[in-house]
């Protein structure tokens, strides 16, 4: 909880989650400039950072903003760092994809003011397009990576990454997971520095911070013995530990993987030397191979990909033991591990019978009993008009692409709505549009949101403008990244830390790129929308319609908050049981009871948008 994030009393005791011990660690460290744009499972670390920012002022200061994306982000935290002072960011894992240009080359300038980076990647995708393992950028960027195994070793990692990046000159990944930034823990509270954020003059090291080509030759084999003097000092460091044991068969466990196999070694009974591993690049070699040097056989465990047990095999070879993991289904490659996973793998290691077949069959059959809950739109969601309309107007023409982005609006793509044939990555819809415009005879509508618009979606615009590409880009303007928590972007007239910021409007954006056509139409007005779509589709170019409505979850919150009486709509003696409102419509608050609709009037957001549906004006406002 923030008040305990904020607590200034150290070496108290608290419980907190794995995302906000990230964030007390940073406050703890000192971090002067926080930059970051919100995504699940990271979202938490920059929301407490905001939050606690406010608390804070007078007392510990630094910058803290929503960034338009990852790569401004890391930047920003460039920036910082290398004027000297700590900067820091956060993303999920696919925002490191947006930041990669920069870590790049980073990693060569090197860290001068502490810089982490908290990457958060997704195991099962839980959140996630793919289930990417980031400890690999750390590896081709040749930059360090580490991973904690708790909730309180995460905050104490974080303050060690930043001493860590300053004291070798280098940039810093702390690698975290869903599992660790959703699960709560005890953390020891540290002090909370007193400190301004001061500004300072300007030191110029063209030398280091310029890549040019002669630079960066003579950089890289400065950036090698930075990692080799890590390496050095991580084999001794006690963020990597052995629990030591009889027996010629070992464990190797990295970052959260360890309490998996800890546990699973008690239930089993068995006792086996563990290799607890919180440095995943640069591994220290050394460690591994004495390790090594007393076994027959290892297991090594990790998620997500066998980052750690292809190098522990190389190193094996010579030393004739045998490496068992992912690579040969010791431990399953994909998705998530548990105890009982681990628990399997070590059960073959040790001769041990465990009946993971019987436990699986339970959980399934325990699943069945289970209603089937797949995601929906919000009751009230703006979205669901929207993609109405465009459903019927693509009925209307046989046939459309339906490009989308990221985002809750995603689910667009479920019945009846099927508003949504594409989703890659954030920016995406506009992009795939520009080439599949080259190539199709059928209407492109193609669905973003206003976050991810300001996100990565201009630069496609741009190009669709300057190619006189056709196709219609329909904003979903709900006034807030909606998906991961309602943050602001540039669009909307708030900022970080609670301050006021300047609004950007996307149709002035539009129209500033050249986009010749752009109509700003109500969310719930459909018939708005469904004329402005057949306009949009007879314009020779890019064609822009903002659909504009604050997402249903703040509309009532503040409408609420004003005291404004939230009326429900009711389904009326006329309904001819058409069911239309259930069969093209969607809405979670319209449910059948006997055979007829009935709108919950716990859930009706009073959007009214249903009523406009119905052929025999049956929906009206509840009496």
């Amino acid at each position: 909880m923030l008040k305990d994030v904020i607590l200034d009393e150290p070496g108290k005791r608290v419980f907190l989650l794995g995302n906000e011990a990230i964030a007390r660690g940073a406050i703890e460290a000192g971090i002067d400039v926080f930059s970051a744009y919100p995504g699940t499972p990271s979202s938490e670390i920059t929301d407490t950072l905001n939050s606690a920012c406010k608390h804070l002022r007078g007392r510990m200061e630094y910058r803290m903003e929503y960034a338009v994306n990852e790569k401004v982000a890391f930047e920003v935290a460039i920036g910082a760092s290398l004027a000297g002072k700590r900067g820091m960011t956060a993303m999920k894992h696919v925002g490191l994809n947006v930041a990669a240009d920069s870590l790049f080359s980073f990693a060569y300038v090197g860290a001068r003011g502490g810089f982490v980076c908290v990457s958060a990647d997704d195991p099962s995708m839980h959140s996630s397009q793919n289930e990417q393992d980031n400890r690999w950028y750390g590896i081709a960027a040749k930059v360090p990576v580490v991973e904690p195994s708790s909730v309180g070793e995460a905050k104490e990692m974080v303050k060690l990454a930043f001493d860590l990046s300053e004291r070798f000159g280098l940039p810093f990944i702390l690698r975290s997971y869903t599992r660790l930034s959703h699960s709560s823990g005890i953390v020891e509270l540290g002090e909370i520095p007193e400190k301004r954020l001061k500004k300072v003059r300007w030191e110029r090291h063209p030398d280091t911070d310029v890549v040019l080509p002669a630079h960066a030759r003579r950089l890289k084999p400065i950036l090698q013995k930075k990692l080799a003097d890590l390496e050095d000092f991580f084999t001794s460091s006690d963020i990597n530990w052995v629990d030591e044991a009889d027996g010629k068969r070992g464990i190797i466990a990295c970052g959260m993987s360890y309490n998996y196999a800890v546990e699973a070694l008690e239930n089993l009974g068995v006792e086996m030397p563990v290799l607890k591993l919180s440095s995943m690049n640069p591994l220290p070699r050394k460690l591994i191979a004495d390790f090594l040097a007393n076994l027959d056989e290892v297991l090594v465990v990790e998620e997500v990909d066998p980052v750690v047990e292809l190098q522990v095999r190389a190193m094996a070879k010579e030393l004739d033991v045998e490496v068992h993991g992912k690579m040969d289904g010791y431990l399953p490659e994909n998705f998530e591990y548990n105890v009982s996973i681990v628990q399997k793998g070590i059960a073959r290691l040790g001769g041990k019978s465990y009946d993971y077949a019987h436990l699986l069959e339970t959980a399934k059959s325990m699943a069945e009993i289970a209603p089937p809950r797949p995601p929906v739109l919000c009751p009230g969601c703006p979205h669901t008009a929207t993609f109405y309309a465009i459903r019927k107007v693509v009925n209307e023409l046989g046939n459309a692409s339906l490009p989308s982005d990221i985002g809750c609006y995603t689910l667009g793509i479920n019945k009846p709505l099927e508003a949504v044939d594409i989703t890659i990555c954030m920016g995406a819809s506009v992009g795939t549009s520009n080439g599949l415009s080259y190539v199709l005879d059928d209407a492109i509508i193609a669905t973003i949101g206003d976050s991810t618009f300001f996100h990565t979606g201009i630069p496609p615009l741009v190009n669709a403008v300057y190619n006189g590409n056709r196709f219609v880009l329909v904003v979903l303007d709900n006034s807030t990244t909606g998906m991961t928590g309602h943050q602001p972007h540039p669009g909307v007239d708030a900022r970080g830390c609670g301050e006021k910021g300047h609004a950007v409007r996307i149709e002035d954006v539009c129209r500033a790129i050249g986009v010749r056509f752009v109509e700003v139409v109500k969310s719930y007005n459909i018939r708005a929308m469904e004329d402005a779509l057949r306009r949009a589709l007879k314009h020779d170019g890019p064609a822009v319609i903002v659909s504009k409505q604050p997402c249903a979850i703040l509309w009532n919150r503040e409408r609420k908050a004003k005291g404004i009486r939230i009326t429900p709509f009711e389904v009326g003696e006329g309904c001819m049981e058409c069911m239309k409102c259930v069969r093209e419509f969607t809405c979670p608050a319209i449910y059948i009871q006997d055979g007829r609709p009935v709108i919950d009037p716990a859930l009706c957001a009073g959007c009214g948008v249903c009523a406009a549906v119905c052929p025999y004006r049956a929906i009206k406002p509840a009496r």
